[in-house]
């Protein structure tokens, strides 16, 4: 059962990564319906166990309801959808060519997130080969 605390849709983001900060403030001012939880938060992990802390670590989650968890690129899609200044052009990536689009995006921002982690000397951060989900 829920913790009235979170509020879904609800997006995990790592509060020590400069990147992933930027990205958070900035779909916090496009799109108000989606809330935010720091992977620091230890409670979170306790009242949603389908949530995986390591995996979390690894790639972006948003819990969309208590049983249903998007990851990585399948995020990328639903903020696409749900987000109003973005959600009138999705129809341009609802193609393969889109998701060819979609996935090459996502794989260069997670990137830059390991050389920004690298940069930072980001302590919690785990190492991941360039490309892994």
């Amino acid at each position: 059962m829920s913790d009235m605390k979170y509020q879904l849709p609800l997006l995990i983001f790592d509060p020590d990564c400069p990147l992933c900060l930027r990205f958070k403030q900035g779909l916090e001012m496009m799109n108000k319906s989606i809330s935010f939880v720091p992977l620091s938060d230890d409670k979170i992990f306790e009242t949603f166990p389908i949530l995986d802390k390591e995996e979390c670590q690894l790639q972006v989650h948003l819990l969309v309801d208590e049983n249903k968890v998007l990851k990585g690129k399948e995020v990328v899609d639903y903020l696409l959808e749900s987000t109003p200044m973005v959600s009138k052009l999705s129809w341009l990536l609802d193609n393969p060519a889109g998701d060819k689009v979609k996935d090459y995006f996502y794989q260069k921002v997670e990137e830059l997130r390991e050389i920004v982690k690298e940069k930072h000397n980001c302590p919690n951060c785990p190492p991941r080969p360039f490309g892994s989900p």
